[in-house]
């Protein structure tokens, strides 16, 4: 039943459709220009008793997308249609067919005139220019950073605006976070842009921009950077990747000890000093050296702790970079230059050795001076000094100086500064073995023993000093006086004789003898004195005075008796071993 009723719907509306098509087509219209008709399907809006023509609404809305703009919402649809043209004067057209009823022509469209305006007449006004022109924004949201992505972190950094035209740069701090491989840094280039340059040099593909870093270590930092140039206005975008492979490592400690030794010794040393050595071992190596032996053979030259001639020490153990120092006190027992040498040996690291050499010298030198044992007073003294270096090195800067005693005085020294009395000699220097040799003069007029000393020193502190002594000798000066205790005596009286000998010299004499010969007129009877006295007729000899010091006095005495009247003359001879021709000395006795 509502099957039936739907299709008996369906056929009424089909034929009412028909009808009103029938209807439309019997209507008049004008063939050439359109006109308003009254139908009762189309009414304008806010219209309720006249009728107008339905404008045209398709040629409005082409015309209006050629400006590129739409109707707003709110808008009248008279303002979108565009106004037709008013109809002229023309006689109605002919119907075709005769309608069913007479159609009565309202008003044509002169209201519709009134209330469209001329769209066609005039085009719509150009849109103003805005003050200010609004920058497209970047798409996506501002983050610079990718943090501890693949174990790195890119930093991108760029300035907050660049000028049209102008170049800027855009950084790429790349950090590791961790040890890894393989880092690649990629930026894509935004539209708008232009590259310029890139340090590092990246590798370009277009717009495409690639850093194959390589391995980082943990904590390294990478700068990278783009130079690009601006050609268009707006917020543009540059998208940039990183991609990194996170490593990790395994460990095989390969190593090797590698001993090094250095030995410490004095360069030169005095035969019985001591000679120390110091031998310090170092291992050099990447591994600890295990039983570190030093074995040192000392050399002739030096003898060890109980005359030993061979040291061993034992250091055990010594890790990479450690030292260990072996102390070795000898002797020094022979001259010469002696080489000590010490060897080091491991269980595990190849042996090595180290050598110090020493001279085992005498800084040495020796002076002699040679003059007269005896010399008279007033007269010259010649000596003769000798210098020589009996050490094993040269030595400088030998300075002699000779120093003659205060009671003399230097006649001559050729080749040296005279001071007084001092002479000095200069040598730059004097090398082993050397002799030098030099002379000097000198006198004085006081009898004595008088030492003369001279004093070598060097720059090396090898001194020494020798000396010469000389007895300077005065002379003797002897003098004889006689006299008697009485004068005038008569025949068979008796008188003293009393002989004094004084020596005003400055040296004694030796072998005084005081002869005595007396005259017919008196007869010696006794004689004494410092010396033995012998009486031989009329002659009176005392026997020889052994020495007669300077300033001293000899005296004798001797008896006579008047044997005839006369002037009796006593002859007193004085000799000795300086005075070869003796003094004669006479004393008149009256024997009345």
């Amino acid at each position: 039943m509502k099957k039936q009723l739907g299709v008996l719907a369906s056929l009424l509306f089909l034929s009412a459709t028909a009808f009103m098509w029938t209807g439309c087509c019997d209507s008049n219209y004008c063939n050439s220009e359109p006109e308003c008709i009254e139908q009762p399907y189309a009414q304008p809006y806010g219209s309720t008793d006249e009728s107008v023509c339905e404008p045209q609404q398709q040629v409005g809305y082409q015309e209006s997308a050629s400006f590129g703009q739409m109707p707003s919402f709110g808008e009248s649809r008279q303002d979108a249609c565009e106004q037709p043209q008013a109809c002229e004067q023309q006689p109605a057209c002919q119907p075709v067919c005769q309608p069913a009823q007479q159609p009565v022509c309202a008003p044509k469209c002169q209201p519709v005139r009134r209330e469209c305006g001329p769209v066609c007449k005039e085009a719509p006004p150009i849109p103003c220019e805005p003050l200010c022109k609004k920058l497209e924004p970047c798409k996506h949201p501002n983050q610079n950073e990718l943090r501890c992505f693949d174990g790195i972190t890119v930093s991108a950094r760029n300035p907050k605006m660049c000028l049209l035209g102008e170049q800027y740069p855009l950084e790429f701090d790349i950090c590791a976070c961790q040890d890894v491989c393989d880092v690649v840094v990629t930026a894509h280039l935004p539209e708008g842009v232009t590259f310029v340059k890139s340090v590092p040099e990246a590798k370009v593909e277009g717009r495409k921009l690639t850093w194959y870093i390589g391995s980082m270590d943990q904590g390294q930092h990478i700068l990278a950077k783009v130079f690009v140039k601006c050609e268009c206005e707006g917020e543009l975008c540059a998208c940039f990747c990183a991609t990194a492979t996170p490593v990790r490592f395994c460990s095989l400690l390969c190593a090797k000890p590698v001993l090094t030794c250095e030995k410490c010794a004095p360069e030169q040393v005095c035969p019985g000093d001591a000679v120390n050595y110091t031998i310090t071992v170092t291992n050099r190596g990447s591994c600890a050296a295990e039983d570190v032996v030093v074995t040192d053979n000392l050399p002739e030259g030096v003898q060890g702790p109980n005359c030993q001639s061979t040291l061993t020490y034992k250091l055990g153990t010594i890790q990479p970079c450690e030292s260990k120092t072996v102390n070795i006190c000898t002797t020094a027992v022979k001259r010469g230059k002696f080489t000590n040498t010490a060897v080091v040996t491991a269980c595990n690291a190849d042996s090595t050795s180290c050598q110090a050499t020493t001279c085992i010298c005498c800084c040495a030198i020796e002076c002699f001076k040679c003059g007269p044992k005896e010399q008279q007073i007033g007269k010259n003294a010649d000596y003769q000094i000798t210098v020589v270096n009996t050490g094993d090195l040269p030595l400088t800067e030998v300075v002699v100086t000779d120093s003659a005693p205060s009671s003399t005085a230097i006649v001559n020294a050729n080749g040296a500064t005279v001071d007084g009395n001092k002479a000095v000699w200069r040598l730059k220097e004097l090398k082993p073995g050397e002799k030098v040799t030099f002379n000097t003069t000198l006198s004085t007029c006081t009898p004595g023993c008088f030492t003369n000393k001279v004093y070598v020193s060097t720059c090396q502190g090898c001194n020494t000093s020798c000396e010469a002594t000389t007895r300077w000798r005065g002379r003797p000066a002897l003098n004889v006086c006689v006299t008697e205790t009485e004068d005038a005596i008569c025949i068979g009286d008796s008188t003293t004789y009393i002989i004094t000998v004084v020596n005003q010299g400055s040296e004694a004499d030796s072998n005084v003898v005081v002869n005595v010969n007396f005259p017919d007129e008196v007869q010696p009877i006794s004689a004494s004195g410092d010396s033995a006295a012998q009486i031989n007729g009329q002659n009176v000899r005392f026997a020889p005075y052994p020495s007669l010091g300077a300033r001293q006095t000899a005296k004798f005495s001797i008896v006579g008796k008047a044997k005839q009247s006369g002037d009796g003359r006593v002859k007193v001879e004085l000799s000795s071993d300086s005075i070869k021709t003796p003094i004669v000395q006479q004393e008149s006795t009256i024997v009345n």
